[in-house]
């Protein structure tokens, strides 16, 4: 009976999710054993919305809540809640929103409504296919990222309450259907042909950049698990920089919004008053650095005109003790409808950079691709300046100095300079590519904090108070999103079994991912 519930609940989620994501919808028949009537492009918008998050919730969930883990936002308000990412404490509430919201939705968004009916409609095979496998490979590495576990290959037919894969298996599985959504990409670039033209905000069907973009994603994932799995991560990532990965700024992705939503951080910082701004961390390392693209990323203070982000995790915040200090770029005006960058061509030469310290095949040298991944950042940001910043030997990170409230002053434990070294440590090397990566790499949270997780760099500032009950190490940060109390309540035995493949049995912040064991470098 349990079993014939779930199926039941499982129709009725997905067909209510479905009946929002574009005003024909009430056309449709969700009945999983019946095709949709709408054509199969129609469902690729709702699965592009995974890929920035620009929508406000999404957005503010995704790209805020606990984003604040990579430095580069904060979300400076408490919500008279004293639960929060921030402070290492989130409760079950907020905890599952991102990932509840990856798989399905309200209103037919989130990853799978749409993938589902793809893959009807498709039977599983051809463009169409690939291209939504594509785009689920890249949402569930990200959830891979999240949380470890998940379900993934067991996943069809309109039910994802299924068991889940262990992290390795998942990974693998995830490569396997990008080599094969590759494939297909090819025979589409080759052919000229842009069937997803008229839907696609990414590229505008341009499939040679999909290719690119699928290839990135793969020489991403390989780095992922570098750690964990050295000779499959170096085969996977050199099969990606042979069929051709990011080379040029007019390769990079942005969802270019098109009149469906205005830019999420702009909504958040204006619309919803201050609800995100700049963090202190990444203020303080482009202080230092007297880095030319911070004017590029951020509002000066109004409070003393500097870069002043807000230091994370601060008890019992509210937003308009802060409205003063440094807000991202995207809060002006002009920014109201900029693009949101989904992946950009300065990661995959930092990738390059990683790949050759570590001895693979990238087609260069690792300061080459250093310098490279700079240079392509500083392109894309239209600053100046590139070449006196790479040459510089003496600057170093900044400290947080908060000229409005010194008690949320911290100083920087990490003193690696931006100009190339070849007489000092394949660590030190690390150290100075993760950085300078992370740097361009903003404002994507998820890599900034998956990276630092990985490699324990760069130094990332603790919150300034920890209220995890002292399971959370400040320096080491969380180390991942629990499963969501929703899927203990819908998928129980699976989501329980789950946690057994988790590397400690515990489905806990602090709880290391297969392929992010714990490192302090600081």
């Amino acid at each position: 009976m349990n079993k014939i519930f779930k199926h039941i609940l499982t129709f009725f989620v997905i067909a209510a999710a479905s009946a929002g994501c574009t005003d024909k919808f009430g056309e449709m028949n969700t009945n999983p054993y019946r095709p949709e009537t709408l054509p199969v492009h129609s469902f690729f918008p709702a699965m592009l919305d995974c890929l920035a998050s620009p929508e406000e919730n999404p957005c503010q969930r995704n790209n805020t809540f606990w984003a604040c883990f990579g430095g580069y936002v904060t979300a400076p308000h408490s919500w008279t809640r004293t639960n929060l990412y921030s402070t290492f404490n989130i409760d079950d509430a907020w905890n599952q929103w991102t990932v509840d919201w990856y798989y399905t939705a309200e209103g037919g968004k989130g990853l799978y409504p749409g993938w589902f009916s793809v893959q009807r409609l498709t039977e599983g095979k051809g463009y169409y296919f690939q291209m939504a496998q594509l785009l689920r490979v890249y949402v569930m590495q990200m959830v891979a990222s999240l949380q470890g576990p998940l379900p993934y290959s067991k996943v069809a037919n309109g039910d994802f309450y299924v068991p889940y894969d262990d992290e390795r298996t998942a990974w693998h599985a995830m490569f396997d259907d990008l080599d094969a959504a590759i494939l297909e990409i090819q025979s589409a670039a080759a052919s000229g042909s842009a069937p997803l033209a008229a839907v696609d905000r990414i590229y505008g069907g341009d499939n040679v950049k999909w290719l690119k973009f699928a290839n990135t994603l793969k020489l991403r994932m390989a780095m992922r698990i570098s750690n964990v799995e050295p000779e499959y991560a170096k085969q996977k990532a050199e099969e990606a920089v042979a069929s051709g990965v990011m080379e040029n700024i007019t390769d990079s992705a942005y969802d270019n919004l098109n009149g469906r939503y205005n830019n999420g951080f702009y909504t958040l910082a204006v619309g919803w008053g201050g609800e995100v701004m700049a963090n202190a961390c990444i203020t303080s390392y482009m202080n230092g650095y007297q880095d030319p693209r911070r004017e590029k990323y951020f509002l000066p203070s109004a409070y003393d005109g500097s870069y002043m982000g807000v230091r994370s995790g601060i008890a019992g915040m509210n937003k308009s003790n802060y409205v003063e200090y440094s807000h991202m770029i995207y809060s002006e005006e002009a920014n109201k409808t900029a693009p949101m960058p989904v992946m950009l061509a300065s990661e995959a030469a930092f990738l390059r950079a990683e790949g050759a310290l570590k001895g693979w095949n990238m087609g260069g040298d690792a300061k080459s691709f250093y310098e490279q991944g700079i240079r392509l950042s500083f392109d894309q940001w239209g600053a100046s300046g590139a070449s006196d910043y790479i040459a510089n030997s003496t600057r170093v990170p900044g400290d947080y100095v908060d000229s409005k409230t010194p008690a949320n002053n911290i100083a920087n434990k990490c003193k690696v300079t931006v100009a190339w070294e070849d007489n000092v440590s394949d660590a030190k090397k690390l150290e100075r590519i993760i950085t300078q990566k992370w740097i361009a790499g903003y404002p994507n949270g998820l890599e900034a904090w998956s990276d630092f997780r990985r490699t324990g760099y760069p130094y990332i500032f603790p919150p300034k108070d920890n209220m995890s009950n002292n399971e959370v190490d400040s320096e080491l940060g969380q180390r991942r999103l629990r499963f969501s109390q929703s899927e203990y309540n819908r998928n129980s035995g699976n989501v329980t079994a789950a946690v057994q493949m988790l590397s400690n049995q515990q489905d806990k912040d602090y709880t290391d991912l297969w392929w992010a064991q714990s490192q302090k470098k600081y």
